[in-house]
């Protein structure tokens, strides 16, 4: 044998001498382990129901604010078409009057903004 086969035969016998018996892990974090994934498990079985809620919620909020354009849309574009600057300055003139939006349409653009800006804030603040 040359010296190489003698190294590789005792690296061989030293690999072999080793204990290759697989360590279990400390009990202690195996137990706390667990509790951290059934209180999670917990927390998202908790959750659930808020989650859709606030689903139902975004999908509610979208429905309305789709009915309120599609309804109100000639409303809409009229007012939008009254910020050109041709109008404005007619408008000043006193040539022409600027058409305004319905009171009613007025406070429903307000209440879906209002609606729409409290889910935002709370879909921003609940992932905190």
């Amino acid at each position: 044998m040359d010296s190489l086969e003698r190294d590789i035969d005792a690296w061989m016998k030293q690999l072999a001498a080793i204990d290759h018996t697989p360590r279990l892990p400390d009990p202690n974090s195996l137990w706390v382990k667990a509790k951290l994934l059934q209180s999670t498990a917990a927390m998202e079985r908790a959750s659930r129901p808020l989650t859709r809620f606030q689903i139902a919620a975004y999908l509610i909020v979208a429905g309305g604010w789709a009915a309120l354009v599609t309804w109100t849309w000639s409303a809409l574009q009229a007012w939008i078409n009254s910020f050109t600057p041709a109008h404005i300055i007619m408008g000043a003139a006193g040539a022409q009057t600027a058409q305004s939006l319905s009171l009613t349409l007025l406070m429903a653009l307000i209440a879906l903004g209002s609606v729409t800006v409290m889910l935002a804030f709370h879909t921003i603040l609940a992932e905190e």
